[in-house]
């Protein structure tokens, strides 16, 4: 029974991965609803490769290092009715405060998951300029990015988001990212007693604010 089982698993396995997509530029498709059965949402144009390579994007100041690193990975999603592919940015973030590294999650850009979402910080949608999008000269520029911190138990803290682009200031390029204080939703300090224990987390270790980073090596 074991043996049939995984042969039928490994069938359903290969059928998934021999699927024919169809591509389309994930920023620009008509007519088609996002994650459709056969489709590639593919980023024909490397609007994503902005903020990916080597280097590491920091900010220093008030006492406090933050640093974001970015990878590209193509996923193959399965919903219960369709199978469709993307590609999403997810990222990591290393943050020293007075000289301490409090929080690290580099290392999960080396892990293989199955989709986006299982990641700490992936991307949503491209979301509408505002008067903090320096430099940007077409719609919607900016990258909308969930954020979650791996000690948490909160549901208040379970998806967050900082909204992101890059910018030219001379021959430099800058990220910068908005983490607005209105990216928890409701009072983190409360909780149901008779639904749920109260969360050891309370606040995120990431500060509200804007931010510009640089590229270091």
């Amino acid at each position: 029974m074991k043996t049939i089982f995984f042969i039928v698993t490994l069938l359903i396995t290969q059928i998934s991965t021999a699927q024919q997509f169809t591509e389309v530029d994930f920023n620009n498709y008509t007519g088609v609803t996002y994650g459709e059965n056969g489709y590639y949402f593919k980023d024909t144009q490397g609007f994503l490769d902005q903020f990916t390579g080597v280097d590491i994007w920091q900010y220093t100041g008030n006492n406090i290092t933050i640093q974001l690193r970015f990878v590209k990975k193509t996923f193959v999603e399965n919903t219960i009715n369709n199978t469709y592919k993307e590609d999403a940015l997810v990222g990591g973030i290393r943050i020293v405060k007075n000289g301490i590294e409090v929080l690290n999650t580099f290392n999960t850009l080396n892990e293989n998951k199955n989709c986006k979402t299982e990641y700490l910080i992936f991307d949503g949608p491209r979301v509408r300029n505002t008067i903090d999008c320096l430099g940007c000269t077409i719609p919607n520029q900016r990258l909308y990015m969930f954020y979650k911190e791996p000690d948490n138990d909160n549901n208040h803290l379970a998806s967050m988001y900082f909204l992101m682009h890059v910018y030219k200031n001379g021959s430099t390029s800058i990220l910068r990212v908005v983490f607005p204080e209105d990216a928890v939703i409701g009072d983190p300090t409360q909780y149901d007693p008779e639904v749920e224990n109260a969360p050891t987390k309370t606040q995120v270790i990431l500060p509200f604010g804007k931010y510009d980073f640089k590229k270091v090596n």
